[in-house]
C-alpha cells in the first residue's frame, strides 16, 4: 500500500458532506477550511484514493500536477496551511487565487504568537505586510498584523 499523503479535492454539488463522512469512516484524516467552500483535503494512500474517485466519479475532482497525475501535497505544507485556516481567533484572512506567483520574498517561520510554528513568504498586498501559506495550486492564504519580530528566516 502507498504511503500516506494529503491530496487536495474540489467537491461537486453538496457532495463535500457525504465525501469527508466516507474518507473519515474509511479511517483517513479529512481537513475542511471554512474560508475554501468546496474544497477539502485528505490524508490516504494513493491507491485508495484512486478507488474512491472511481466510485465517486461526478462527485469531486482531484487537484492534479501538471501530468495530470493527483499531486500530493507536502506534510509540512498542510501542516502550516492547517494551523493558519483553523485558528478561531478574528484575524485578517484572505484567500488569494493560486495562479498568482509568490516566489518572490523571504521564506519565514512564525516564532511567536497564534501562528508559531507556520512558515510561509512575507509579501506586501495592499500596502500591508502579510504572511503567505500555500498549498501549491490549489489556496493561498494571506495572513495580516504578524508582528515582524516573529518572524525569522528560514
Amino acid at each position: 500500500m502507498d504511503d500516506l499523503r494529503w491530496y487536495a479535492l474540489r467537491a461537486f454539488r453538496n457532495k463535500m458532506q457525504p465525501l469527508m463522512r466516507d474518507a473519515q469512516e474509511a479511517g483517513h484524516r479529512v481537513y475542511y477550511a471554512n474560508c475554501l467552500s468546496t474544497i477539502f483535503f485528505i490524508h490516504c494512500p494513493l491507491e485508495w484514493l484512486t478507488e474512491f474517485k472511481k466510485s465517486h466519479l461526478t462527485d469531486f475532482m482531484i487537484y492534479t500536477d501538471p501530468s495530470g497525475k493527483p499531486a500530493p501535497i507536502r506534510d509540512r505544507e498542510m501542516e502550516s496551511f492547517i494551523m493558519v485556516t483553523s485558528v478561531s481567533y478574528d484575524q485578517d484572512i484572505e484567500i488569494l487565487e493560486p495562479k498568482l506567483q509568490y516566489a518572490q520574498g523571504d521564506l519565514v517561520r512564525v516564532t511567536d504568537g497564534i501562528y508559531k510554528g507556520a512558515t510561509g513568504v512575507v509579501k506586501r498586498i495592499k500596502k500591508d505586510r502579510k504572511l503567505l501559506v500555500a498549498i501549491n495550486g490549489v489556496a493561498v492564504v494571506a495572513i495580516s498584523h504578524i508582528p515582524m519580530q516573529y518572524l525569522e528566516k528560514v
